[in-house]
């Protein structure tokens, strides 16, 4: 992740966007954000939680993201709402990520909830 003055870091910044994040950056950060709250977030828990309970068939069919696929996202992830448009493929699904997501996660998890 390139260097990004802490003041021009905001709630809403887009961690890949704006902040040029990349996968590698989002498990470090997942990796500092575990243990600075003392929580566990498993592989592969975000990718459940956006399918919930809808098949790979039924979440992406034919590798781009369903209807009821978005609709569930946008649930997920309200603060990028904007962002999830038709035509989204499951392997973008990182690049929605603000600041804000990863506050809602721990959040959520410093509650109980899972994801």
């Amino acid at each position: 992740m390139r260097a990004v003055p802490s003041e021009s870091v905001r709630l809403d910044s887009n961690l890949m966007a704006e902040l040029g994040a990349d996968s590698l950056d989002f498990l470090d950060v997942v990796f500092k954000l575990e243990q600075a709250f003392d929580i566990q977030i498993t592989r592969g828990e975000m990718e459940r939680a956006a399918r919930g309970d809808m098949t790979d068939d039924e979440f992406a069919p034919n590798g781009v993201i369903s209807e009821k696929g978005l609709a569930r996202l946008r649930e997920l992830l309200p603060e990028a709402g904007d962002r999830i448009q038709p035509g989204l493929k499951p392997a973008r699904i990182l690049s929605l990520f603000s600041v804000q997501t990863f506050v809602n996660l721990v959040r959520g998890k410093q509650s109980g909830q899972s994801i």
